[in-house]
């Protein structure tokens, strides 16, 4: 029983700072343009390497720029209230991966700096979605997620998603999920309530 977090918009609240670290980007690459609010809320995939090629810029480039400020800054940030609480309590009965488009030094120091990596048993970083799913999900995983990439890949899986509507993208941009939820209560629950309903199969 594998439960797959996002991490952006779904544990920790980066979202202001990964705007100013693709502000910070499009600059260093002499964008011209006017740099558009939340830049993440109608993409998908949700992707650095995206935002940066929709702005007409060398994706990769970008990517790195972006990542630079941000590693630079990430210990200003905060998890969303009630992460510690639900993931050390799940984490003494399920096995706990995050699934994330970030790089991997992003994440572990970022969890590392909160005490929160002993509560994971791997990190599956900057991979495609869908196919670690596929590879390590199965009928009774749950990926949880904010952005409609998070979505589609569990859907591509066959694996249960639930979609949090507290991160970068809306309710619309989800709607493909088994269940969205508003706070980290009704996320526990349906967790829950996912695998009691899969016990008694």
């Amino acid at each position: 029983m594998r439960i797959f977090f996002d991490f952006d918009g779904v544990l920790i609240d980066s979202l202001k700072l990964w705007e100013k670290a693709c502000e910070h980007a499009a600059s260093k690459m002499n964008f011209q343009g006017i740099f558009p609010q939340n830049p993440y809320a109608k993409i998908n995939p949700v992707s650095h390497k995206f935002i940066g090629e929709s702005l007409g810029l060398n994706g990769v480039e970008f990517e790195k720029w972006a990542d630079a400020y941000f590693l630079e800054h990430y210990r200003q940030l905060s998890f969303f209230e009630g992460t510690e609480r639900i993931l050390a309590a799940l984490s003494e009965e399920f096995e706990l991966y995050i699934l994330s488009a970030s790089s991997e030094i992003i994440v572990k120091n970022a969890l590392e700096n909160a005490g929160f990596l002993v509560y994971f048993r791997g990190l599956f970083c900057g991979q495609n979605k869908a196919e670690v799913l596929m590879r390590f999900g199965d009928g009774a995983s749950v990926m949880i997620g904010d952005a409609i990439s998070d979505v589609e890949a569990a859907l591509r899986a066959g694996v249960f998603c639930i979609g949090v509507l507290w991160g970068w993208q809306d309710e619309e941009m989800l709607r493909q999920s088994s269940v969205c939820v508003k706070n980290h209560e009704e996320l526990e629950f349906q967790i829950r309530k996912f695998y009691e309903n899969h016990t008694n199969d």
